[in-house]
């Protein structure tokens, strides 16, 4: 009965034991859900914080895309009475007026120098030695530079030996209208497109791209390369 006795307390001890270790466990248990809970609401509030801060980089981009078309476009209108013209070999003291003189001649163009705001030739870049720049022409009136772009489109075969360049080889001679690299870019784009998907006519006017898959059929206006990307 002793022994009895004995090993009931000893039962008992240990139920409290138990009892306690469980009480200090399920405070512990409480403790950390708190913890957890309060953990979720921070992780939550961050969800919140990052997905507002996803909407506002988009929105930025966005903007960035808007403001880049803008500036590109308002860039592009500075440029509407000027014209670019390629292949005319360079010479040391030359007077680029004389030889816009000179086409305008060979292509009958009525010119008058007063007609021309600023006229210079521009550098080239580096890896292209052995080439001339391009000469940039800025008229005055924008009805004097699209006169002189369609004289120039009547005038079949221009080339260096039609203004009087005799030394060196025959280099062709192309004029127009001058655009920013953006544009520029974009038009390099769409000649691979157009090559790629058979379209028949590409051309630039006021600053703006156009393609035209065949005669006859309605064109389409490139003012990026996303309109690029839709072109079938």
């Amino acid at each position: 009965m002793n022994e009895l006795r004995a090993f009931r307390q000893e039962i008992k001890e240990a139920n409290c034991d138990f009892r306690r270790q469980l009480e200090t466990y399920s405070e512990w248990i409480v403790d950390n859900g708190k913890k957890i809970e309060e953990v979720n609401k921070k992780v939550n509030a961050l969800v919140k914080d990052v997905e507002l801060l996803l909407q506002e980089n988009t929105n930025l981009k966005k903007n960035i895309i808007e403001l880049t078309d803008r500036v590109n476009n308002l860039e592009q209108t500075l440029r509407d009475k000027v014209v670019e013209i390629h292949g005319v070999p360079a010479k040391k003291g030359e007077n680029l007026i004389s030889v816009v003189e000179k086409m305008s001649t060979v292509i009958n163009f009525n010119f008058d120098p007063t007609m021309i705001d600023n006229c210079y030739r521009y550098k080239i870049a580096t890896g292209e030695a052995g080439r001339s720049g391009g000469i940039v022409v800025k008229f005055t009136r924008k009805m004097d530079m699209l006169e002189f772009l369609a004289k120039r489109r009547q005038k079949r075969n221009l080339n260096s030996r039609d203004l009087g360049f005799m030394d060196g080889e025959v280099t062709p001679m192309y004029v127009n209208e001058s655009l920013t690299p953006a544009k520029r870019k974009l038009l390099n784009a769409a000649r691979v497109i157009k090559k790629e998907k058979q379209f028949t006519f590409l051309w630039v006017k006021n600053g703006r791209i156009f393609m035209r898959k065949t005669e006859g059929e309605r064109f389409v206006i490139i003012d990026s390369e996303k309109e690029l990307g839709k072109l079938e």
